[in-house]
This record gives C-alpha cells, sequence and structure tokens, in this order.
C-alpha cells in the first residue's frame, strides 16, 4: 500500500515538475486547481479588496481585470487566463499617497482645463465685440464724413445768400429744414458715437478680466509645475504572487496597468517599445484601442 501512495505522490511531482517546465505560469495556480484541471494551462486569478477610496467596486475591477485579460487572447488566439472567485493568485488595489497624488492632480488638471475653456469662450466674446466695434468704426466714419459734407455744403449755401442780400422767406423755410435735418442727423450721431464708446468701454473692461484671467491660469499652472514635479513610480506590480495596484488614472490606463502586470505573472520581462504593452512606462500606448503589438508577442515565444 505504501508503494501505491509513494508511487501516487511520486507521479503527481512529476506532473508539476513537467507542468512548471512547459507552462511556469500554473506554477500560481493552487495544486489543488492543477490537480482537478490538469490540461487547463490557464492562469487562474481573483480580485481581492479594492479600497473604495479609488472609486470603483469590486465589480468594476473583475470587468476591467476580464478586459485586460481578454488583450492577451485577441493578440495571441489564446486563452492565458481565466477568472475564479477561488484563484490564488490574487489582485489587490493598494490605496495610498500615489493614488492620493494622481487624483489631487488630476482635478488640478481639471480646473485648469476648464479655466482655459472659459478664457476661450471668453476670448471668442471679446473678439466678436473687437470686430463688431470695427465694423462699427467704419460705419461711424462714413456718417461723420457724410455729415460734415452736407453740412459744409449747407453752410456755403448759407454764406452765399447772406452776401447777397439775405434770402426771400420761401429760402428760409428751405434752409430751416435743412437745419433742422442736419441737428437730426448730428443728434442720432452723437447717439450711435456714445453706444460706439460704451462697446469700446465695454471691450476694455473684457480684455482686462481676460488679462486676469489669463494671468490667473499662468500662475495656476505655475503652482501645477512646481507642485508635482515629474518622477517615476509604479502604478502596480507583480510580487511573484500577487499582483498589486497602487495608482491609476483612469479606466483605460487601470485596464492596460492590469494587463501588463498579468504579463509578469506569465514571467514576461518588459521590452524596449515605448507603445507596447511590456513597456515600463504606461505613456504612449493606445489605452482607449490597445492591440498588442510584435515587441509583446515576442515575449512571449521567447520566455
Amino acid at each position: 500500500m505504501r508503494v501505491y501512495i509513494l508511487i501516487f505522490f511520486s507521479l503527481i511531482l512529476f506532473f508539476f515538475i513537467y507542468q512548471n517546465n512547459k507552462q511556469p505560469q500554473v506554477r500560481l495556480n493552487s495544486p489543488i486547481d492543477r490537480i482537478l484541471h490538469p490540461t487547463d494551462t490557464r492562469l487562474r486569478y481573483r480580485i481581492a479588496e479594492v479600497d473604495p477610496r479609488f472609486g470603483i467596486n469590486h465589480e468594476k475591477a473583475i470587468q476591467l481585470s476580464q478586459e485586460a485579460a481578454a488583450i492577451w487572447t485577441t493578440g495571441t488566439g489564446k486563452e492565458f487566463f481565466v477568472y475564479d472567485p477561488k484563484a490564488k493568485l490574487t489582485i489587490h488595489f493598494h490605496y495610498d499617497e500615489r493614488q492620493q497624488e494622481t487624483t489631487t492632480r488630476l482635478a488640478h488638471e481639471n480646473n485648469i482645463k476648464n479655466d482655459q475653456a472659459y478664457w476661450d469662450a471668453k476670448n471668442q466674446e471679446v473678439n466678436a465685440l473687437r470686430n463688431e466695434i470695427d465694423r462699427n468704426d467704419a460705419l461711424l466714419n462714413a456718417k461723420k464724413v457724410e455729415y460734415d459734407m452736407q453740412l459744409q455744403h449747407y453752410n456755403e449755401q448759407v454764406a452765399m445768400v447772406n452776401q447777397n442780400g439775405g434770402a426771400p422767406a420761401s429760402q428760409r423755410e428751405i434752409f430751416a429744414q435743412q437745419r433742422q435735418f442736419l441737428e437730426q442727423k448730428m443728434n442720432a450721431l452723437k447717439f450711435e458715437i456714445d453706444e460706439y464708446n460704451q462697446k469700446i468701454a465695454q471691450l476694455n473692461m473684457q480684455v482686462g478680466e481676460l488679462n486676469n484671467l489669463n494671468k490667473n491660469i499662468s500662475t495656476s499652472i505655475q503652482h501645477f509645475n512646481l507642485s508635482f514635479q515629474p518622477h517615476l513610480f509604479d502604478k502596480g506590480n507583480f510580487d511573484g504572487r500577487n499582483i498589486n495596484i497602487f495608482e491609476f488614472q483612469s479606466e483605460d490606463d487601470l485596464r492596460l496597468t492590469l494587463a501588463h502586470e498579468l504579463g509578469h505573472a506569465l514571467g514576461l520581462k518588459h521590452n524596449d517599445d515605448p507603445r507596447a504593452l511590456m513597456h515600463p512606462m504606461m505613456k504612449d500606448q493606445d489605452q482607449t484601442n490597445f492591440r498588442l503589438l510584435p515587441a509583446d508577442l515576442a515575449l512571449l515565444r521567447n520566455r
């Protein structure tokens, strides 16, 4: 009986050694899983705790992890991972100063973007008002030239009549009508000039507000650059037993970070392509529509 037990455990040990050599990722599966699913070489994982301060719940974390695993499936046509609530490999979301800094930085960035959007809208208003003033200026100049010519013509007629001994009663009535017309035209011109000057004052006030807003934005940017100096820190890591997530900026960013760490769980190292999934920096990748690149596939072939 002891011989059979020894043979049985020897076979299991041989099986584990063979699997470890052929599919090293299965080391992260529990022995029971490996015995119950001897031909299933997929890496089993699960989501452990998710700190609510990250702003996502447990179900959302599971969904994003499955989407991260699907990146590998889509890029290779092979399923490397399967979500298992009882898996040995766990993904932990640790909220610390890294995510705090990211949350604060994103809030500042959003405030600056809102201020810049408001500045753009106000700048469009100022430009529209400036264009309107330019048009009014041209119209007022034309009207003023026309009025001056009419006034000059009227004065010349009056002077000529006075040199000839004065105008008869019928002509004086015509001159009176002309004078009344010119006075009305002058009053209308003054009214338009007053409106024009009010618009100029309004423009100057808006330009002043725009300049103050621009100064405030510049100050905010300077404060942002001083407060958030560029530096490197891990968004996540694979410590040989667990995947730990420390920081992400968006769901797209988290999805790629999870896929990256799952790659490490497969035994992959980093590559030098800044657009690849297994590059050490999550910066230049197409986060929305990511596909595995040749550099990532090369790591799989050579692992």
